[in-house]
């Protein structure tokens, strides 16, 4: 069952390129930078609005709920992240821009900070998404090479490989892509570190059905961190294509805005 529903989705781009498009396309050539365009393009232009968790497992498991926003924007994607609960953590909110911009407001503080490329390498609550594993930001590194064709997780798929350009900070030297070649869909992804250690794996593992129009998101995606023998999970627990105010993804105003726009009466 959870192959059938993987394959129909196309692609994993952010938690802000997390959020799918669902149309098939044939890509007929292992071409690393035609892929990874497939993968970036193909992701639903709809506002939504989401209720999440986030579960960092350890020796004790830490749960966080979460509100997540896309604008929905086919230009330039941007997500807001709010922690609500619990209590001591609940206020935290982060607003990530296509791109690498990402602005971080931490609970008790009322204006945000942009966050340096280094941090951006810092863990999200405590947990092994950091700020850049969020935005999934080696989707976009320059120069992808292609590896390989392989069978993983019961996909024909592509392995792609992407490092980061010499300027641009990461945890990362190199990340390994396994892309189902029919749906262009990355279903997991092998993170290494400077000295080619395996650091962290992402793996999807469940989609949601958003409507009747071909519109999926991810439902559940795993990381693994293999140095830190920890595992997050972030999950998707309901899904609303509500409309959004554009307040809400601007860095000025993104910590106070309302949700939705204010009704005219």
């Amino acid at each position: 069952m959870r192959a059938y529903i993987i394959r129909n989705i196309l692609a994993v781009s952010v938690l802000c390129c997390l959020f799918l498009a669902a149309t098939a396309v044939a890509e007929e050539a292992s071409d690393a930078a035609a892929i990874m365009g497939r993968v970036l393009a193909n992701r639903p232009v709809l506002s939504l609005r989401l209720d999440a968790d986030l579960t960092v497992q350890r020796r004790t498991a830490d749960s966080y709920d979460l509100q997540v926003f896309l604008n929905g924007d086919p230009k330039q994607s941007r997500t807001v992240y709010r922690v609500t609960g619990p209590e001591e953590a609940a206020g935290t909110t982060v607003l990530m821009i296509d791109g690498g911009d990402t602005w971080l407001c931490e609970k008790g503080k009322t204006e945000p900070r942009k966050l340096t490329p280094a941090e951006r390498a810092t863990p999200f609550l405590g947990g092994d998404f950091a700020y850049e594993d969020l935005e999934l930001a080696f989707l976009r590194w320059p120069n992808p090479k292609f590896v390989r064709e392989s069978r993983r997780l019961g996909f024909d798929c592509w392995v792609i490989e992407s490092a980061p350009a010499a300027d641009a900070p990461s945890q990362y030297g190199r990340v390994l892509m396994w892309v189902d070649k029919q749906y262009v869909a990355v279903v997991i992804a092998e993170a290494y570190d400077s000295n080619n250690k395996l650091l962290k794996t992402f793996e999807v593992k469940s989609v949601r059905k958003l409507d009747n129009k071909g519109h999926y998101i991810v439902g559940q995606i795993a990381l693994a961190n293999v140095r830190k023998k920890s595992r997050t999970v972030l999950r998707v627990i309901e899904d609303h294509q509500d409309p959004l105010d554009p307040a809400l993804f601007a860095p000025e105003t993104f910590v106070k805005a309302a949700a939705t726009p204010s009704k005219k009466p």
